[in-house]
Parts: C-alpha cells; structure tokens; sequence
C-alpha cells in the first residue's frame, strides 16, 4: 500500500502545482475583467448612450464576471491549501459557470458587432436631429462624445444643418455649430470665449476651427478594435476554463482516494 500511497501523494502534489498556476491566471484575469468593466463604466458612457438599443448594462455585466472570478479565485486557493474535496467541487462548478458566461460573451461580442453599429447610427442621427443644447441626455451624452473623440455630426460637422429638419438648423444661422465641435488645436481663444453654445464654422490660419470628422466613424472604429479583442479574448480563455475543472475534479478525487487508502 505504501508505494501506491506515494505515488498517489506525487500525482497530488503536481496536480495542486498545476491547479495553483492555474488559479492565478484565473485570479488575475478576473481582476483584469473586472477593470474592462470599469473603464467601460467611464470611458463607454457616451457611446452607449447614444445608442438606439440599451447596452449599458454591458459593462457592469463585465465587473459582475470579474467579480465572481476574483471570489471564485478565493475559494479556489483556499480548496488547494486546506485540501477540501468538496470545496475543490464548488471551485470547479464556479470555474464551469464562468466558461458558460465567457463563451456566451465571446459569441456576442461577434454578433453583436453589425447590429451596435446600425443602433449607433440611428441614435447618433436622432440625437443631431433632436439637439436642442440642454445640459441632460441626449444632448450632454453628444456634447460630451464630440469633445472626448474630437469630431462633428454624424459624418460630418455639415450635419447639423445637412440633416432633414434638425432642431439646430431651425434656430441657429447656418454658419454655426455646437460649441462642443469647437477644435481647441485651432483656436483656443475663440472655444473659451464664446458666449453661447455655438462656434462659427470658419478657418483660423488655414485650419477649421471646428472638427472636421464625423463621429459614427470615429465611434465604429474604436468599437469595432475594442470588441474585437474582447470577443477574441473571452472566447479563448473560455476554454482554458474546461483545464480548471478537469484539474479541480481530479484534485478532489484523489484527495477522496487517499483518505480511503489512510484508513
């Protein structure tokens, strides 16, 4: 009994080596999630605001997985140190849950990506349509994307005039624009000292004192990178989960195993 107990120790011990390298690149990439979750709470606020569809929810979604991931992280190290079968069993099953909810994240991050677009079109546009220059959503939400990205309209600052029946177009002469499409680059006196929410669409020593670029386009690409890399990343490391339950379910028999050969 006594060589088949060592052998059964030695397997122990490389699988809880391998369980624990494990666990911390499991626990480090659901601090890494929970941090994506975050900066999309700061830094998507405009973007998904804008659109037609609801996505807001994406990001705290994001921060909830990292979440779970850094308490199943826990207990994980916890199983592996105190050698708790069933808490090895409970790791594994949490380790399960979170491949579920990356596979589901990495396939719509693909989907998800056409229909985003579309949405943030037409919101974008009715947002231009409807601006009226209150500081509350939508027109803050676009105020505060035109600044932060540096761009004007929807394709170009000529929307808010070239678009049917905006708001802007009604009440303003057609030589001016939003004060948030005024380009600090080129004149920064004229941004800082403008005294109504408008700035006048001309050049200052040969540049546009306004953003010359559109904001779908701008939008779409920063979107389209990010959710790339996200959907690729969730949906690879989704299957690096399957190693930790494998691990996590063998740990726990064997810790079973050599209890029996003890006794």
């Amino acid at each position: 009994m006594a060589p088949k107990r060592m052998q059964t120790t030695a397997a122990m011990a490389i699988v809880k080596l391998l369980l624990t390298i494990f666990n911390l690149i499991f626990w480090i990439v659901g601090v890494a999630i929970l941090a994506v979750g975050v900066w999309g709470v700061a830094e998507l606020k405009y973007y998904l605001d804008l659109s037609e569809t609801n996505y807001t929810n994406v990001p705290y979604m994001l921060i909830g997985t990292g979440s779970f991931m850094i308490v199943a992280g826990l207990i994980g190290c916890c199983a592996i140190i105190k050698n708790i079968a069933w808490f090895l069993k409970l790791y594994g099953f949490m380790v399960f849950v979170v491949f579920i909810a990356l596979l589901v994240a990495g396939i719509t991050g693909f989907v998800l990506r056409n229909p985003l677009k579309e949405d943030f079109q037409t919101g974008l546009e009715k947002a231009v349509t409807e601006y009226t220059g209150k500081k509350e959503h939508p027109d803050s939400s676009l105020d505060d994307l035109q600044e932060q990205l540096h761009c004007c309209g929807v394709d170009f600052y000529g929307d808010w005039h070239g678009l049917p029946n905006t708001s802007w177009s009604k009440s303003h002469s057609p030589d001016v624009v939003p004060l948030s499409c005024c380009n600090n680059s080129a004149n920064e006196h004229a941004c800082e000292s403008a005294t109504h929410n408008e700035i006048e669409i001309k050049s200052n020593n040969g540049t546009l004192q306004v953003f010359n670029e559109g904001c779908y386009d701008k939008v779409v690409d920063f979107l389209e990178a990010k959710l790339l890399i996200i959907a690729a990343c969730a949906f690879g490391f989704a299957f690096v989960q399957i190693v930790g339950v494998i691990l996590s379910c063998c740990l726990a028999k064997m810790i079973n195993t050599n209890k029996y050969e003890m006794m």
